[in-house]
């Protein structure tokens, strides 16, 4: 185990950056200086937050200083050469710069700040609770943060039956607490049944829980933050501690009023964002999960039944991505097990995710009583009978989807005669055979499975959530499917817990009401705007550019260099540019797809619902609009196609080929063939890539220019090389520009220049027949080099002290 240190007041350890983050920082730096004015800032536009009177009062006080301990090890931390450093110190400088002031923090030993304080030495203390018998010496600021203290148990005490939830809970226990700390004091005088131990510092807290000294420690969140920092094993929050007021505030002398008017104004010009931000940075996400406990409003019975049931049995859905899941790994994921960790923190319970199961064996089990909790649960009358439900916190629409070359459906009314596949067990099953029996419906295993039966030709069309679904067809490159109509039915999820357990329902829904907006906006963001392949790393693609350039100025700076040293780089680089271009048309493509494509599929769902409730005139022209809304949505979709094929990712280049042949043939009126020559032959992707790339180039330069009737692409390839031949039956064109053929232009000129650069060759043959241009590349060598062993983050708060400092 880690040694302790007697004294609390050693600081979170430096974190150094490596020489190549300096330098492109400091480029970065430089950059911006070049196109940034000289002495503009915010500040220099931002009103002023002070009234002249204010202004007056503090140019009368040359020092403004409020005093906070150092001995407690968090707030506000000397460095070697006497500098401040901490959360505390940090908030201050906002409110400076917020109010353009200069107020100070003087940091010592507690008891010497209240002193001093009280005496007039000072202006005040920063950070306090409002104690009733501090009013005769102190005027309250408003309440800037919740700091609430948590129950601190060994690990190995943790998941104990009958953990204590409460002070009640640690009767007959020693309980320890930092000396000095008044609010903790009086509240564990208020419980005789409990013995208090005031222990020094956090280190000293720490070593008597760990070594047995204390059964118990009662603290602030400072306590984790300090036990993260050092790398201190073997205790854990357990519980919030509701009896204790949360509220901190700054204590300042009664004789100056104006200086609380003052602050006051620097506290409500923090913004939420800024403030939560201020917390994750500091404290991590986990603090502010924690203290959003402080807004449940739990009874003396709810907080008992929770200390009686520390872990609860939660069913997750495998297959309902973004919405719950399970990943590769068989870690449930999704967006109701972000509530529920929140839940979990904010209550000081755990939720055990069972193995997974369908949704109608997971609502067996649940009548059963052997599961607790399902997170997403749609209410309905027959439900009712055995599940307690939470009011819904999830909500989103049932869509139609077919493939792509079904005109617009409509709603569920265009379906009659069809057979539309379901997800068996989803409530949207019972609503469509209640409200329309003429349907034929084919109930499937999952989302995915409804999709291939689409694909398969076993449904004509698919009804399910449209979040679920968008999501699985961006995940497997479905392009062929897209929303096809809608429905007025609209999934709500709520939680639904055992029948015999409606307390819970009732804890889980304050839970629930506690989370704020913020958060739950965050939540919908990370999981509706999910990305499903990793977007490209801009910083790599500047420090690629960046590179290219430093190989530019060298050449020229040094004209010596051996021109196969500059060919060899060049050609890297070339490879390099090649793989960045295909893979933002990729991120373009999936962009196209998740954002404007899906809104606009929205959008025309809700326009159509509309055009049902008003007049004819109206309803006419609403669908003219849809008219011209399902034509953006089908050129959107050929764009998405066009900037970066999905069959060149899953099946190789010859498939993308393929599809590339009959895509020109249906868009620009020229029959084009393909022919694999080589169908065993393998082509690595990022030749792959290069040579998709040539062959689009080639392909729209014979529609645009040749005037062909015919077109043909063929792949070959034998030991060492592959080529990639496109012909047609065009006017025919020499090298030369002087024979009046029109000219590709720059697209035949970047393709040879991009084909030379990664060491292949273009050739050129034409007769009158037509033209033929033919491009020969070399397989790359294969170089197999061992992966690096991932590092440890030095950020992490989990790494000890000796690691982050390197």
């Amino acid at each position: 185990m880690k040694q302790f240190s007697s004294d609390a007041r050693e600081g979170v350890p430096s974190i150094h950056s490596s020489d190549a983050t300096r330098w492109l920082r400091a480029f970065v730096v430089f950059c911006l200086g070049l196109v940034v004015p000289a002495g503009s800032s915010a500040a220099d536009t931002a009103p002023d937050l002070l009234t002249p009177a204010e202004r007056a009062y503090l140019a009368a006080r040359p020092r403004v200083v409020l005093g906070a301990a150092d001995d407690w090890g968090v707030f506000a931390n000397k460095g070697a050469r006497g500098g401040l450093s901490g959360p505390l110190i940090e908030y201050f400088d906002l409110i400076n710069r917020k109010l353009g002031t200069d107020i100070e923090i003087e940091a010592g030993p507690w008891h010497e700040m209240v002193r001093k304080a009280e005496a007039g030495e000072i202006d005040g203390l920063a950070v306090t609770t409002p104690l009733e018998e501090r009013k005769k010496h102190f005027l309250f600021t408003d309440a800037f943060y919740d700091a609430p203290d948590f129950i601190y148990l060994r690990t190995d005490d943790l998941q104990k039956k009958g953990a204590p939830f409460d002070l009640k809970g640690l009767r007959g226990k020693r309980v320890g607490y930092l000396k000095g700390a008044v609010r903790e004091s009086r509240a564990l005088a208020m419980h005789p049944d409990i013995k208090p131990v005031p222990l020094t510092s956090y280190a000293a807290l720490a070593q008597g829980l760990l070594l047995g000294e204390v059964d118990a420690v009662i603290a602030p969140y400072a306590l984790e933050y300090w036990r993260a920092s050092n790398a201190v094993v073997g205790l854990a929050i357990a519980r919030i501690v509701p009896e204790i007021d949360a509220k901190q505030v700054m204590s300042i002398n009664k004789n100056e009023p104006e200086l609380v008017g003052i602050l006051n104004k620097g506290i409500a010009a923090i913004t939420r964002d800024e403030l939560e931000s201020f917390y994750r940075r500091w404290f991590g996400q986990d603090y502010s999960d924690r203290v959003a406990a402080v807004h449940v409003h739990l009874s003396a019975d709810e907080r008992a039944w929770l200390a009686d049931h520390p872990v609860l049995r939660v069913g997750v859905d495998p297959g309902r991505a973004p919405v719950e899941f399970t990943d590769e790994a068989g870690v449930a994921r999704g967006m109701s097990l972000a509530y529920l960790e929140r839940l979990g923190k904010m209550l000081g319970v755990r939720f055990q995710i069972a193995p997974a199961h369908t949704r109608t064996d997971a609502l067996t089990l649940l009548e059963e009583r052997k599961l607790d909790v399902l997170p997403t649960l749609h209410r309905t009358p027959s439900r009712d009978r055995h599940v307690h439900f939470t009011e819904p916190y999830l909500s989103f629409p049932a869509a139609i989807f077919s493939a792509t070359d079904v005109t617009y459906i409509g709603g569920p009314e265009g379906l009659k005669g069809q057979i539309v596949s379901v997800v068996r067990g989803e409530v949207v099953e019972d609503w469509l055979r209640e409200k329309w029996p003429g349907l034929q419906l084919l109930p499937v295993a999952d989302t995915q499975a409804a999709l291939k039966a689409i694909t398969d030709g076993s449904a004509y069309a698919f009804i399910g959530n449209l979040v679920t679904t968008s999501y699985y067809i961006g995940q497997s490159g479905l392009a062929q499917i897209r929303v096809a109509g809608e429905t007025p039915f609209v999934y709500r999820m709520a939680m639904g817990v055992r029948s015999d357990w409606p307390m819970l329902a009732g804890i889980l829904q304050k839970g629930i009401d506690a989370i704020p907006a913020t958060e739950r906006d965050a939540i919908y963001r990370d999981w509706i705007a999910i990305r499903y392949q990793h977007r490209v790393d801009y910083t790599w693609v500047w420090m690629v550019i960046g590179g290219g350039l430093l190989v530019l100025l060298l050449v020229f700076a040094e004209r010596t260099l051996r021109l196969n040293r500059a060919n060899s780089r060049l050609q890297r680089l070339a490879k390099e540019l090649s793989q960045v271009e295909e893979l933002e048309r990729r991120r373009l493509a999936r962009e196209l797809h998740d954002n404007p494509m899906q809104k606009l599929a929205l959008a025309q769902l809700q326009f159509s619902a509309a055009s049902g409730e008003v007049d004819a005139g109206p309803a006419a022209r609403l669908g003219n609009g849809l008219g011209l809304m399902r034509e953006a949505l089908d050129e959107l979709h050929t764009l998405q196609f066009e900037l970066s094929p999905p069959l060149l990712y899953r099946e190789g280049l010859a498939s993308a080929l393929e599809w590339l042949a009959a895509h020109a043939t249906e868009r620009f009126d020229v029959a084009f063939s393909f022919e694999d020559a080589a169908p065993t032959v393998d082509v690595p992707q990022e030749l792959a890539i290069v040579l998709f790339q040539v062959a689009r180039e080639l392909v729209y330069n014979v529609a645009k220019h040749a005037a062909a009737r015919m077109g043909s692409i063929v792949l070959d390839a034998d030991g060492n090389h592959v080529e990639l031949s496109v012909a047609d039956d065009g006017t025919g064109f020499a090298e030369s520009p002087g024979n009046g053929r029109r000219r590709a232009g720059f697209g035949l000129f970047s393709v040879r220049e991009r084909v030379m650069l990664v060491g292949g060759e273009v050739s050129i043959a034409t007769t009158d027949a037509g033209s033929r241009v033919s491009v020969r590349m070399p397989f790359p060598q294969r170089v197999d080099t061992a992966p690096e062993p991932p590092a440890r983050s030095p950020g992490s708060p989990w790494a000890s002290r000796d690691e982050a400092a390197r």
